[in-house]
């Protein structure tokens, strides 16, 4: 019995040691779980930790996370910049490859030191939020330059490949026969114009007329358009608007695009979200992987 109760009193020893040393404080009192730990190698300052999250109420709803193909990322600040740093910031200093972490705290709690702004009104003041965090790697800026462009490019044929799918499946529906491009644009030529295409570092005077694909318009130089489809802006100027082809700051279909049409030719061009604005939101209507359709009327090529 003695050498019993001396296994069950070492049992739970080791629990209870195990159980405190799970949890961490920062330098500001954000109290933290180590679910599982990792290498114990702490990021430097300068370096990048990159990690997966998913951050969800008491009631399970997520209210945001990452993916394989997006994670996120935050750079280690130097020590003097520790003071102003809210608790999330100061454990991700706390961190190695391959923890897993969970931090929980009163929404109240989060909006006045992490968002640092009053609770919404509309927010249920009593819910529990909660990270589930997990440290994918830690490296330097250099090399998180060098990821970043591979994550990128992943995420982007990730996405061109849905995007190409879903024009491709809108047209088949509305049989809507289209010049298919490698780059996933599709054109179709509602008027062939006269001269040759445009090119690279020519300027065009064109009028156009931006939509989804399911018809909901966003923009148009053409103000009897902008009318009829309820977004005129009496503040705004309508009427041509000029593009020097791969130089101009205008979305990366719009330059492939001009190069498929000449003077006085029209067109309507299906144009994927890598080739516009990407995992970006661009307006209420323009959300993030938007696919955009133009309709494009070249005035003159010069």
């Amino acid at each position: 019995m003695k050498i019993l109760n001396a296994v069950l009193v070492v049992g739970l020893a080791m629990l209870i040691a195990c159980n405190s040393s799970s949890e961490k404080e920062t330098p500001n009192g954000l109290k933290f779980s180590v679910i599982k730990a990792g290498d114990g190698v702490l990021p430097k300052p300068g370096d990048v930790v990159v990690f997966q999250f998913v951050f969800s109420d008491s009631k399970d709803s997520v209210w945001g996370k990452t993916s394989d193909l997006m994670p996120a990322a935050a750079m280690i600040n130097d020590s003097s910049a520790l003071v102003s740093e809210d608790g999330i910031t100061q454990m991700l200093r706390m961190v190695s490859k391959g923890d897993s972490v969970r931090v929980s705290l009163p929404i109240t709690k989060f909006f006045n030191e992490i968002v640092r702004a009053p609770l919404p009104l509309e927010i249920d003041s009593t819910l529990t939020l909660t990270y589930n965090i997990r440290v994918d790697s830690i490296m330097s800026q250099m090399d998180f330059m060098t990821y970043q462009r591979e994550i990128m490019n992943r995420f982007n044929e990730k996405q061109l490949a849905d995007d190409i799918k879903a024009i491709d499946q809108f047209l088949a529906e509305k049989n809507i026969e289209a010049v298919k491009l490698e780059s996933g644009l599709r054109y179709v030529i509602t008027k062939p114009g006269v001269g040759e295409n445009a090119k690279s570092g020519q300027t065009v005077k064109v009028n156009y007329s931006g939509y989804l694909l399911d018809g909901q318009y966003f923009d148009s130089s053409v103000q009897s358009v902008a009318e009829e489809k309820g977004i005129y802006n009496p503040m705004r100027p309508y009427g041509p608007y000029e593009v020097t082809i791969d130089q101009t700051s205008v979305i990366k279909g719009w330059h492939e695009a001009l190069k498929y049409l000449n003077a006085g030719a029209q067109g309507t061009f299906y144009i994927p979200s890598t080739l516009a604005y990407g995992p970006q939101q661009r307006s209420e209507v323009i959300k993030e992987n938007s696919i955009l359709v133009f309709d494009l009327e070249v005035l003159e090529v010069k």
